[in-house]
């Protein structure tokens, strides 16, 4: 006979018959509870029992990824429109799909690309480049008269720089004597560190660093991608959280199109979807919002040239904070 202890452990998957949720004491039968959900098995559960929830709630949904897929794809819009009237309980919530799309896509990628070949291919690409542009600054300089200049010292030019560049110091001392340090020290001891690195270290170090910090401002992009659509919208006082539910969708469609690129495909597909992806918000705004397409093309061609601008400042700064201040 098992003891009270070892009796938790015991797996059972009958089925409640008349009986209390051991969670919220509902009298039901079957294997899941009407009230709370809680499933009627108890004990431990099995490995297939993780695997198999994982992939169900997680990645498929209990068979809701493949109807939200064919819905993101052939209806551009479709899921915002869907998800505003109502009827969301067939596909998957906004943000689990942009996070599972982003997440895996983010994934693959790492997988498939390579920071030192990416640095090795620029150092080779500027290879080429700057013997060609030494070469015509020489000629110029042969074809230039010699004029005498005082600043022939590089060692004093870059200490003149160097000063003229320098931050000044400062100590926080509100804190005691634990944080009584510089804090710019460190940010200018690794700038010091990082000029002095390679031409191809410091690419190598700064591909990381834009990798590593992708994902997190991709996440930090949407809601500012939401404010975007808020202001082109303003006449029409939206709500914010719909502009939100609508920059979900769209950028989950575009990480399914860059999963789809990550594939070695021929250019005859590769390049249809490039345009599809970059086109989709088009007639997601028009089958959303209900515009004309006067409207949705103006809106649209505004957001094609602004939001790619905060994207990439966005990613610039992340990369330098990356870089210089961590």
């Amino acid at each position: 006979m098992k003891s009270a202890q070892l009796s938790r452990f015991t797996r059972s998957t009958q089925r409640q018959e008349n009986a209390p949720c051991r969670n919220c004491a509902t009298i039901y039968s079957g294997n899941y509870c009407p009230e709370c959900g809680q499933e009627s098995y108890t004990g431990a559960p099995t490995a297939v029992d993780f695997i198999y929830e994982f992939l169900t709630r997680n990645v498929f949904e209990r068979g809701k990824m493949p109807r939200t897929l064919w819905h993101l794809l052939r209806y551009p819009g479709g899921l915002t429109v869907d998800f505003l009237e109502g009827r969301r309980a067939r596909f998957i919530r906004p943000v689990r799909l942009y996070f599972g799309l982003s997440v895996l896509y983010f994934l693959l990628l790492s997988l498939s690309t390579s920071t030192e070949k990416i640095s090795s291919e620029l150092i080779k690409a500027s290879s080429q480049t700057i013997p060609q542009a030494t070469a015509a600054a020489e000629k110029a300089a042969l074809n230039k008269p010699l004029v005498p200049d005082p600043k022939k010292n590089r060692e004093e030019i870059l200490a003149k720089i160097s000063e003229a560049t320098d931050v000044p110091d400062f100590n926080i001392q509100f804190f005691g004597n634990r944080f009584s340090q510089d804090p710019t020290e460190n940010v200018k001891k690794r700038i010091k560190d990082f000029v002095k690195l390679p031409q191809e270290e410091q690419l190598h170090q700064g591909i990381q660093a834009l990798f590593n910090q992708a994902p997190k401002a991709m996440f930090f992009l949407v809601p500012v991608f939401a404010l975007l659509l808020k202001l082109l919208f303003m006449l029409r006082r939206i709500s914010y959280g719909a502009h939100l539910l609508f920059a979900f969708h769209c950028h989950a469609f575009i990480f399914l199109c860059l999963i789809f690129l990550l594939l070695p495909l021929p250019g005859i597909i590769s390049v249809p979807v490039q345009w599809l992806m970059w086109g989709y918000p088009l007639l997601a705004i028009r089958t959303t919002y209900l515009c004309s397409w006067p409207s949705a093309i103006w809106r649209w061609l505004t957001l094609s040239i602004l939001y790619p601008t905060v994207i990439a400042t966005t990613l610039g700064l992340a990369t330098l904070s990356a870089v210089f201040m961590l």
